[in-house]
């Protein structure tokens, strides 16, 4: 850690016996909900994090079970992620309201994104907050010739450039360019970063505790006489923390509330836990952005790979990012997108079925060009890489996170089920073809793109093979422990439209697990808009 930095942490012995509301979880949205709930100082507030603060040069801690990757420390997820800031389109949200999520439509999340929001580039009026503390920017013009090349073939088949695309009003198709949670200083604004920095930390110390390196064992639950639940605190490590009469807990993901008692009554009883509240969907309905990957030789000055084969490139690199801030070290390796309904597409992969367009209001597939090999397989480090990364946005299968024991610290057995409904199988089919309409566009620009990995041919026999190959998850998990009704025939829900669990009094969950279905996009604002939206349920509540 910097060594005069002193971050104001809170020890096990030095907590409160209570407290006006505890955050169990210090993840994206944790960081967020600890902020807006603290920032009244008559309020009493527990952050608690499992996993370091982890300011310094080393990465926080990787969980890595089966390839799926979350950040343990404060932060969460965006200390490790590629810092891509995405909302969504509004038809998103409006789906949800459309189904019965009151409150959760698109004017009602948009101003929770503004609020957040300090945009460095784009001031759209009314679309881009610029006076919130979370950072974003674009990184200027493309760093890869391969992406203005494909920004070129894209609009040659018929996909326009979208010069914002988090604005409210662009069309559901296009390719355009990505922004990123970078400061004015080229650093990673990460959500712990941006809403709990040394200064804010210091000025709260009083009303708010940060520990981290804790685990909660449990929610602690009480049943009343008349057999009403109420969330009462949490068991710490070597101690408890409760919260106040009219206080509240928010909890992160489901590890804490089935441990607690509260999830699937038969699965809870295989681990010789006490069921506090039969809640089935605790767990269940794990979905995630299924990718595969095409990949291309290209000159080796253009590729990513040239940091590690070529000293020079890589000491040219380093200078421009520690004297301007600029460059190939900035971070992200991925800097466009490119968005579509595969209805739109032809039997070969073109859009030429723009006339369907108006008709569809979401895209379900999202092409990522990569200046390197975007899949998991060993790859030869002799050749330039370049890659498309097929992204499935809304998938239909559906998988299940499980407790493997009672004990808090043994990992969750996480099954994703990818592919297991064949209904997946027909737009990834059709995202492969564009990528390769897209491949031959650039050929014929004169980009040289010489084929390493794509399907035999394009029949859907060799496409479902490939499919099945080379595949990789993009690390958007969500949903399990959604919000919907609790018999909700999409695979019921467990917590209603405050965010709160069945059944159990003051107790919320605020994270990526509560989306009724993931996003067609990446989740990282989503997830600060949700704890946004949260912390502001939860002082409404207060005041009533």
């Amino acid at each position: 850690m910097w060594p005069f930095d002193c971050y104001p942490e809170a020890k096990l012995d030095d907590l409160f016996e209570q407290y006006d509301y505890i955050v169990a979880g210090g993840g994206t949205a944790g960081c967020v909900l600890a902020n807006r709930l603290s920032a009244d100082t008559s309020n009493t507030v527990l952050l608690i994090e499992r996993g370091p603060r982890a300011d310094s040069w080393a990465a926080p801690e990787l969980g890595r079970p089966l390839l799926l990757f979350s950040g343990g420390a404060l932060g969460g997820t965006s200390r490790i992620n590629q810092m891509l800031y995405s909302r969504g389109l509004p038809a998103e949200y409006n789906s949800w309201a459309e189904d019965g999520r009151e409150g959760w439509g698109w004017k009602d999340m948009e101003p929770y994104f503004i609020k957040s929001e300090r945009a460095l580039d784009l001031k759209g009026e009314g679309i881009h907050g610029t006076d919130g503390e979370w950072r974003n920017r674009s990184l200027g013009d493309f760093q890869f010739k391969g992406f203005n090349e494909a920004v070129a073939a894209s609009e040659a088949v018929g996909l326009p450039y979208i010069p914002d695309i988090n604005s409210p009003t662009h069309p559901p198709f296009g390719c355009g360019r990505l922004y990123f949670t970078i400061d004015e200083k080229s650093k990673r604004s990460s959500s712990y970063h941006a809403f709990l920095p040394t200064s804010l930390a210091r000025a709260r110390r009083k009303n708010l505790h940060i520990c981290t390196n804790a685990l909660v064992e449990k929610v602690d639950v009480e049943r009343l006489p008349d057999g009403r639940c109420i969330a009462r605190g949490v068991t710490l490590l070597r101690r408890e923390a409760r919260t106040r009469r009219r206080g509240s807990m928010s909890a992160q993901r489901e590890r804490s509330i089935s441990i607690s008692g509260i999830g699937p009554s038969e699965h809870l009883k295989e681990h010789g836990i006490a069921v506090v509240k039969d809640l089935p969907a605790v767990g269940s309905n794990l979905e995630d952005h299924f990718g595969v990957s095409v990949g291309f030789f290209i000159p080796m000055k253009d590729s990513l790979l040239s940091l590690r084969t070529q000293p020079l490139r890589f000491l040219i690199e380093l200078i421009k990012y520690i004297i301007w801030g600029s460059g190939w070290l900035l971070g992200p390796v991925l800097q466009l997108a490119i968005f579509a309904n595969s209805r739109m597409l032809d039997a070969t992969g073109k859009p030429t079925r723009l006339e369907n367009a108006s008709e569809e209001k979401l895209p379900d597939i999202e092409i990522m060009p990569m200046a390197y090999a975007s899949h998991d397989e060993p790859t030869p480090m002799d050749r330039g890489m370049f890659s498309f990364l097929n992204v499935l946005l809304h998938p239909k299968s559906k998988g299940t996170l499980r407790l493997s024991s009672s004990d808090p610290r043994a990992p969750l057995v996480i099954d994703p089920r990818y592919l297991s409904n064949p209904d997946d199988y027909v737009p990834l089919r059709a995202s492969l073809k564009l990528s390769l309409r897209l491949r031959d566009e650039m050929r014929a620009r004169g980009y040289g793109l010489e084929d390493w990995l794509q399907p035999q041919s394009e029949s859907d026999t060799d496409l479902d093979d490939y499919i099945r190959r080379y595949n990789r998850t993009t690390y958007h998990y969500s949903s399990t422990c959604r919000m919907a009704p609790k018999d909700d025939l999409g695979g019921g829900g467990v917590v209603d439209d405050e965010l709160r669990v069945y059944d159990i009094e003051n107790l919320r969950v605020a994270d990526t697990s509560i989306l009724p279905r993931v996003l067609g996009t990446h989740l990282q604002a989503p997830a600060v808009a949700i704890g946004e939206k949260c912390a502001d349920m939860i002082l409404s509540s207060k005041r009533q």
